[in-house]
């Protein structure tokens, strides 16, 4: 029996007629999968790929040319993404284990959790990350999670199982109907259009919604153009403010958008000013220039690899990467307004000339800190 941690596990076993994969995670993470899922695609060209996602995703899951169905994640101990009813859960097994998968991959995490809930799917064979020291249980193919960018890691699996890469850029493919849409909102706008995304799933990540509004405002009254505010529902509380701060000499489009939409509008903006969240890896994929401020997240992990229209912003900490704070997120209080103004409006002025501004040149850095 070969070893789980021998590379090439598609080399070893029949053509699978049906793959699974697993990423039950956020939007950021749902993009930096995509060329895994592309070099997935590319090695397995006549196998029936599945995504396990959330269900909020649907809409991109379903646009992406490397997966042929999508199921949404029903929920599952120690996953913290949604909410776990087992009974839920136990229907999801029951149907799902039908589908007689020949190949599961789980490219969610360390393994910890995710692994048993890969394995319950009930497929001929099983691979995905383990915790480095783990062993390989009952996987058939086992790599250790490696450190590095997100992108990197989830191209270290796909390799590591027999699938060579094809590129490192991300895939969001938008349909005509997005971009018609985003048509629709955005069209009689005055530009530049400048695109502000205050909200974050952790609070490790939100840089203070009224810097946000006075870093817009100062752009706008330098360069001129409209104001948008982007966000989803859980964040109306964040956008309100900026709104208000704004006087509500803006343009409010938060918790009105659809993910396809959203990323329709964002391909639309001259500059998206954000923290570390899903819409920048949006701009990111579709080389929308951006300005993105990293709290407690690590910008060598999520920004993206390659030079582009990219900026990001930090205060160096030695307590970076975190998810709770005991300094009261002095990592983004300690970066203020003007240099992130200054940053916006470089990134339009770029754009305008069709060159490379000063802030491009730091972008081809991991990121860009402000001193002190």
């Amino acid at each position: 029996m070969t070893d789980p941690f021998t590379p090439g596990l598609l080399d070893r076993i029949p053509e699978p007629e049906r793959v699974v994969v697993l990423r039950a995670s956020r939007l950021g993470d749902f993009v930096c999968a995509t060329p895994a899922l592309r070099a997935l695609r590319r090695r397995l060209p006549h196998s029936e790929i599945t995504l396990i996602a959330l269900e909020y995703l649907r809409d991109l899951a379903e646009r992406c040319p490397s997966i042929d169905r999508y199921i949404a994640f029903p929920g599952w101990p120690g996953i913290a993404e949604q909410f776990f009813e087992p009974r839920k859960t136990a229907a999801f097994f029951a149907a799902v284990q039908e589908h007689r998968f020949d190949l599961a991959i789980q490219m969610h995490g360390s393994g910890v959790n995710a692994n048993p809930f890969t394995l319950m799917l009930g497929a001929r064979c099983t691979a995905g990350f383990v915790r480095p020291g783990d062993g390989a249980g009952p996987l058939d193919g086992a790599l250790p999670l490696p450190d590095g960018h997100e992108i990197r890691r989830s191209l270290a699996l796909t390799t590591f199982l027999g699938a060579p890469a094809h590129g490192d850029h991300p895939d969001l493919p938008l349909r005509a109907l997005d971009l018609g849409a985003a048509r629709t909102l955005l069209g009689d706008l005055s530009r530049p259009l400048i695109g502000v995304h205050p909200g974050a799933r952790e609070a490790n990540k939100r840089w203070p919604s009224l810097r946000f509004a006075h870093a817009a405002r100062h752009a706008q009254e330098a360069a001129g153009g409209t104001i948008v505010i982007l966000g989803d529902d859980e964040e109306r509380e964040r956008t309100a403010a900026v709104v208000d701060a704004l006087d509500g000499a803006c343009v409010d489009l938060s918790g009105r958008l659809s993910l396809a939409a959203l990323g329709a509008v964002i391909g639309s903006l001259d500059v998206l000013l954000t923290n570390d969240s899903g819409p920048a890896h949006i701009a990111y994929a579709l080389h929308i220039p951006s300005v993105t401020i990293f709290g407690g997240t690590d910008p060598t992990r999520w920004f993206p690899l390659h030079a582009g229209p990219h900026v990001a912003l930090f205060h160096p900490m030695p307590c970076r990467p975190c998810e709770t704070c005991p300094i009261e997120y002095e990592c983004l209080r300690q970066i203020d307004v003007p240099p992130v103004s200054a940053a916006v409006l470089d990134r339009l002025a770029a754009g305008r000339a069709g060159t490379p501004g000063d802030a491009s040149r730091a972008a081809q850095r991991p990121a860009a800190a402000i001193p002190r």
